[in-house]
């Protein structure tokens, strides 16, 4: 049980940098669509750093690519103190400085003995200047629910 919860912990970590919140939409008047809020801060390139929730702390990797407000790409992540590495990929929108981001982790993305688990986290954060701050929450089907996490994420 305990190598569950440390699962649980990296898990939540990887998923952790992996989304963060979507912006609202503009305003309208009359029958005029509504404008965007704001061109959306480009992400895209390789963000690093700490992720830690209810579980315990990690190390994450986000390798993202954009396309206007749409972002897709790939996250590792590594549990603090331990060898277990998770590998999983993101999809998400960014819109002004906020981003939403889903990362998924299938069958075979976490190293042995943990080959058979997957994944999936979802994350809310704000774009500062070389900087990504998020909350996030999951679950993993080796650890049950992820909650109370944070991430803190620097442009490399």
């Amino acid at each position: 049980m305990k190598s569950c919860k440390r699962l649980r912990g990296g898990l939540a970590v990887l998923l952790l940098g992996a989304s963060a919140a979507c912006g609202g939409g503009g305003s309208s008047t009359g029958s005029s669509p509504s404008a965007p809020s704001s061109t959306p801060m480009n992400i895209a390139g390789t963000w690093k750093g700490t992720a830690s929730d209810s579980t315990g702390p990690g190390d994450i990797t986000l390798t993202i690519t954009q396309s206007d407000a749409s972002v897709s790409g790939t996250a590792t992540f590594n549990l603090t103190g331990t060898p277990v590495t998770g590998r999983g990929t993101l999809s998400g929108s960014v819109s002004g400085s906020t981003l939403h981001v889903t990362i998924s982790i299938p069958a075979g993305g976490f190293d042995a003995p943990y080959t058979t688990c997957t994944a999936t986290m979802n994350t809310d954060g704000q774009i500062g200047s070389g900087s990504i701050t998020a909350t996030y929450s999951g679950t993993n089907s080796c650890g049950g629910p992820i909650s109370s996490g944070t991430m803190t994420l620097s442009k490399s």
